[in-house]
């Protein structure tokens, strides 16, 4: 399995399986306990191999993330469980990701990585191949100069979470107009 075939679900937790699609989204899998179910439209859900996570220079995609948590268990670190001291989980991620962003990357934030990494890690995640994966994503010959681009828009973006809800372009407001009083 791919990092491409893993998503999160907002409102819901874990993560789960992409096994297809049906007319109105997704069929899930939960990582967990196996339970499929059907995502509708208004369900926000997060790709895995999207997320990145903010540095102090620029965005780093999640899958080098996790091969950086999963080099530091290997060598002998161990991951932070979410019930674990905040201070503790900074210390691990200064670690896995020494110029990590520390205004825009809350703790909430590394517990919630460090649970993903632990379910990713029960399953057959290729390992292997996740960081190489995410490198011939990133850079086609086709579209050299529109990856540039939009990696320099992410970088100015603001986070999805502060964003304001406008009305779409050419849709009707509605308005409201006193009504006459009959004679």
């Amino acid at each position: 399995m791919e990092l491409k075939d893993v998503v999160s679900v907002t409102g819901m937790p874990g993560l789960h399986k992409i096994l297809g699609r049906n007319k109105s989204g997704l069929i899930l899998e939960s990582l967990t306990d196996n339970k499929r179910f059907g995502t509708n439209p208004r369900q926000r859900i997060s790709v895995l191999s999207d997320i990145a996570m903010f540095t102090e220079e620029e965005e780093v995609k999640l899958a080098v993330v996790l091969m950086s948590i999963k080099a530091l268990e290997d060598a002998g670190t161990a991951v932070p469980t979410p019930k674990a001291d905040n201070d503790e989980v900074k210390a691990f991620m200064a670690k896995a990701l020494p110029n990590y962003d520390r205004e825009r990357v809350y703790t909430s934030d590394m517990k919630k990585l460090f649970v993903w990494y632990g379910m990713l890690k029960s399953i057959d995640l290729d390992w292997a191949n996740l960081d190489k994966v995410e490198e011939t994503e990133d850079s086609t010959d086709g579209d050299a100069p529109k990856a540039t681009e939009s990696k320099a828009k992410k970088a100015t973006a603001a986070p999805k979470n502060t964003a304001i809800k406008k009305p779409a372009a050419g849709a009707k407001t509605k308005t409201t107009t006193p009504r006459k009083m009959g004679s």
